[in-house]
């Protein structure tokens, strides 16, 4: 997610501000979505963030711990280089495997529930404006209206009965 403050620091091109917050994102997201939702939109208006690669060999796994893991995300700000960037991601892939793996998880139910809740809205919604639409007409029906006088009051019945049920069910 962007926040108000990263997109400050972004238009005020204040890098090194920059370089923190990114880094920071990866403590709290180790799914590296938030990490490359700012960075596309950093990338867009800081061209230059992306630096050249000072060169630095990076160790092989038997050494990643979260200490490695914290070291390298401060090193980042230091030289911000595409190489390092997959070399963080990798290096929590590997470190932070079983939280990475629960934070997925957790997403995946999140969303579940919402497409569950707003289900369950648009069904409760559908029910009460057709039934509202039914009443309408059976009453028009029954008591020789016109067409025209029909369908104009099932049309403004709906539209007030759905609007309600919609802002009540929103409420809850």
């Amino acid at each position: 997610m962007i926040t108000q403050p990263f997109k400050q620091a972004v238009t005020q091109k204040d890098l090194e501000r920059v370089k923190i917050m990114l880094s920071s994102s990866l403590i709290l997201d180790l799914t590296f979505k938030s990490f490359q939702e700012m960075l596309a939109y950093a990338l867009n208006q800081i061209p230059e963030l992306i630096e050249q690669h000072d060169g630095t060999q990076f160790p092989n796994m038997s050494v990643w711990t979260k200490t490695y893991a914290s070291e390298v995300r401060e090193d980042l700000i230091d030289n911000f280089s595409a190489e390092r960037i997959e070399h963080i991601k990798n290096v929590h892939e590997h470190v932070y495997a079983q939280e990475l793996q629960e934070q997925l998880n957790s997403s995946t139910a999140a969303t579940k529930d919402v497409k569950h809740e707003v289900s369950s809205v648009n069904i409760t919604l559908l029910i009460v404006t057709l039934g509202v639409a039914v009443a309408s007409i059976l009453v028009g029906v029954l008591m020789d209206l016109s067409i025209v006088t029909i369908a104009t009051t099932t049309v403004i019945s709906t539209l007030l009965v759905g609007g309600i049920t919609y802002y009540v069910v929103q409420k809850q």
